[in-house]
C-alpha cells in the first residue's frame, strides 16, 4: 500500500514547526511519501521549510492566485491532494494543515483501518479528530461514523478520491469548503473515527475556528488529545460511541445507506422532494 502525507503551510512558522515535528516522529512515519504545499510569501515559513526540507519527498511552492484565503486554501488543498493520488499514485493521502499536530500513533491508526476495511465497498476514509474524552475505554477504541472529511488532519482512500473530478472540484473555488463538496459523496459510507483524538488544532488565529483557545472546539480536543509522546502500539477495537464534533456525526447503518446514496444523487433528491411536496400539499 502506498501512503503519502500532505502538510499545506502558509503563514504561521511555529505551528508549521510544530506539526512537521509531529509528522517525523509519529510511529511508522518512514513508510509514507511526505509532500509539502507551501504558498509563498511568508520569509519565517520558508525558512522553517528549508530547515526541514530534507525529509520531504516533494515541496510545491504556489502563488496566491485566488481573489479569497478560502480560495487559496481550497487551492492548495485540492492540487496538494491530486499531486499525492495522481502523481504519486498514492492508496491513501493524509492531509494536514500547517496549524495541526498528529498523534504517535496516527499513521499506524490509520494504517491498520485500510487493512480492516479497505475491501469494504463503504469505506471512505479515516478521520483523526474527536471531541470525547481521552479515558481508557476511548484510548483504543473507534467508530464508524458517516461524516465529512476532518480537513485538519483526515484520510482519503484512492478509490473515494476517483469519484471526483480535480477540474469540477476548482470550480468556483471562492464561494465554499472544498470539503464541503465532497461531504455528500463521504456521507454514503463512512469515515473511521478514533474515539481518543489523534489531532490537535491549535488554529485560533486562522480563517474557520474560534478565536478564543479555550472555546469548547478546542477544549474538547486538549480533553480527548492522546498526544505526541511514544505510547504503547496496540491493537484498536471498534466501539461506536456518540461522537460530539457536529451534530451530524452518526454511527454508521449499513440500511440508511440507502437514503445517503438518494441524497448524493440530485436528480433522486429532486425527485423525492418533489413527490413530498405533493404529498404535502394534499
Amino acid at each position: 500500500m502506498k501512503k503519502s502525507i500532505v502538510i499545506f503551510a502558509n503563514s504561521r512558522s511555529q505551528l508549521l514547526k510544530n506539526c512537521i515535528e509531529s509528522v517525523l516522529s509519529a510511529y511508522g512515519s518512514d513508510n509514507w511519501k511526505k509532500v509539502l504545499v507551501l504558498q509563498v510569501g511568508y520569509q519565517e515559513v520558508e525558512q522553517e521549510v528549508k530547515s526541514k526540507e530534507e525529509h520531504f519527498d516533494l515541496i510545491v511552492r504556489i502563488k496566491k492566485q485566488q481573489q479569497t484565503t478560502l480560495g487559496n486554501i481550497n487551492q492548495n488543498r485540492i492540487l496538494g491532494t491530486s499531486i499525492c493520488f495522481d502523481l504519486l499514485n498514492s492508496d491513501v493521502v493524509l492531509g494536514i494543515e500547517e496549524d495541526t499536530s498528529i498523534a504517535y500513533d496516527s499513521l499506524y491508526f490509520i494504517n491498520e483501518m485500510c487493512k480492516l476495511y479497505g475491501s469494504d465497498k463503504s469505506f471512505r476514509g479515516v478521520n483523526l479528530g474527536s471531541f470525547e474524552p481521552n479515558t481508557d475505554d476511548n484510548r483504543y477504541t473507534y467508530s464508524l461514523l458517516r461524516y465529512g472529511l476532518h480537513g485538519q488532519a483526515g484520510a482519503l482512500v484512492k478509490k473515494t478520491w476517483e469519484k471526483f473530478s480535480v477540474a469540477k472540484l476548482l470550480e468556483n473555488i471562492e464561494n465554499d469548503g472544498w470539503d464541503s463538496r465532497i461531504e455528500s459523496y463521504l456521507k454514503t459510507g463512512f469515515l473511521v473515527t478514533p474515539n481518543a483524538s489523534r489531532l490537535l488544532d491549535q488554529g485560533w488565529d486562522g480563517t474557520h475556528q474560534p478565536k478564543d483557545p479555550n472555546s469548547p472546539y478546542f477544549a474538547n480536543q486538549r480533553s480527548s488529545w492522546v498526544g505526541t509522546d511514544p505510547l504503547p502500539i496496540l491493537k484498536f477495537k471498534r466501539k461506536n460511541i456518540k461522537h460530539t464534533w457536529r451534530k451530524d456525526a452518526r454511527n454508521f447503518r449499513r440500511f440508511e445507506t440507502f437514503v445517503y446514496s438518494a441524497k448524493n444523487n440530485k436528480y433522486i433528491y429532486n425527485y423525492i422532494k418533489i413527490i413530498k411536496k405533493a404529498f404535502i400539499s394534499k
